[in-house]
């Protein structure tokens, strides 16, 4: 693939750094963002403070580009727990293979150039497979609907060793998304996650921006509800308007 025409290449850098600086979940001050082409490709580069800030600057990469470059996101989550491989991938499938959802799926995991299955579906069942490699968790294969596809990455993010997530899982059949199937997606992650009352909150999608509505008792709480909701793909922003109460 030919390489894009320079002065091209750099008003998009120019337009997406600036937006970058002035986007209030990407602190560049603190984690400094590099953008840069190569071969057909807008690469972003460098450490993220979270989830929020690594899909935001996904977004908006692919807002700027509109569909002129493949974006290739090698941003990094700063986990205040580094792990092992092996570590990581011990949670990762833990995660997965307590899922109620996924108890009749094959899950498999690729390791140091070691492969295991750890619970074998038979030969029609649904199937994930997870590469692991120095912080990046990779999925592969097939699962039956998109919340399971969002459900699995959601799993990956709450990994405490995880830097970044590549979601290649295929749905079959296909299935139209919508910001209905974002709602539900957030919805059922909320429900999963212990650190928060799901029952107490409120979720609607509307052109990829998520809202959350309700009453938390802690400030802890109001935080983890919006990083689930971050960790869903398709997100573009999250409106939060949770108080915090008792």
């Amino acid at each position: 693939m030919s390489e894009p025409q320079t002065a091209s290449v750099s008003e998009v850098i120019g337009k997406l750094s600036a937006a970058f600086e002035r986007d209030k979940l990407i602190n560049v001050h603190r984690h400094p963002l590099k953008v840069r082409a190569a071969d057909g490709r807008l690469i972003l580069e460098g450490q993220v403070e979270d989830v929020a800030a690594w899909r935001r600057a996904q977004g908006l990469a692919g807002q700027i580009v509109n569909g002129q470059w493949q974006i290739e996101n090698r941003l990094r989550r700063a986990t205040p727990e580094p792990m092992g491989e092996r570590q990581l991938r011990d949670e990762v499938m833990q995660r997965l293979s307590t899922e109620p959802v996924f108890s009749r799926y094959s899950l498999r995991a690729h390791t140091e150039n070691k492969f295991e299955t750890l619970h074998d579906g038979g030969p029609d069942a649904y199937e994930i497979e997870v590469h692991i490699a120095q912080g990046k968790v990779t999925l592969n294969g097939v699962v039956e609907s998109l919340s399971h596809r969002r459900l699995a990455e959601a799993l990956i993010w709450w990994s405490r060793g995880c830097e970044t997530v590549d979601n290649q899982l295929e749905i079959n059949p296909p299935q139209d998304d919508s910001d209905d199937e974002i709602t539900d997606a957030v919805r059922i992650i909320l429900e999963k996650d212990p650190l928060v009352h799901a029952e107490q909150l409120r979720v609607g999608t509307a052109g990829g921006v998520v809202h959350l509505d309700g009453l938390v008792s802690r400030e802890a709480e109001r935080r983890a509800a919006v990083l689930d909701a971050w960790t869903v793909d398709g997100v573009w922003d999250v409106a939060d308007r949770i108080e915090v109460g008792s």
